[in-house]
């Protein structure tokens, strides 16, 4: 998996990154790791951009930043899960959902690429999320030991 660099994004909008993505990068673009082709269409486009997809990523600066280089992405990301369609629609084959890195202002973030396949066998980009790094969480407790115990 290759890490893609990106910068922040000088969209001014949502409408002008909808504007400018439909005209930059609507395509098929091959992923590495599985050899099929993966579209990104315009009607996909304005998914990407809808208020409920931007709040999955950790910021709508994130997501706009990651639109950017979103191709790239498609095509360098690492194929991790097959699933059936959670709603059951006979239209679609599987879904499938890819994981990239980007990097931007030197912090490296997980990218989530969800694929639509459908029995034609057209793949569709369905939605993008930047996802946040969870942090383990770090206590003094080790496994088998009670606090008690060391205080009494």
């Amino acid at each position: 998996m290759q890490v893609v660099n990106t910068t922040r994004h000088d969209f001014k909008s949502i409408k002008d990154a909808r504007s400018w993505a439909k005209k930059n990068i609507a395509g098929v673009y091959k992923n590495e790791d599985t050899q099929k082709n993966i579209h990104i269409s315009k009607t996909s486009i304005d998914k990407y951009l809808s208020e409920s997809a931007v709040r999955k990523s950790i910021s709508l600066d994130m997501h706009l930043s990651t639109l950017k280089v979103l191709p790239k992405l498609v095509e360098t990301s690492v194929l991790k899960e097959v699933q059936q369609d959670k709603e059951g629609n006979k239209d679609i084959k599987e879904i499938e959902r890819f994981y990239g890195t980007i990097k931007c202002r030197g912090q490296l973030y997980p990218v989530k690429i969800t694929v639509k396949v459908y029995p034609t066998g057209v793949n569709n980009a369905y939605s993008y999320e930047v996802l946040r790094i969870e942090s383990p969480v770090v206590t003094n407790e080790l496994p088998g030991r009670s606090i008690q115990s060391e205080h009494s």
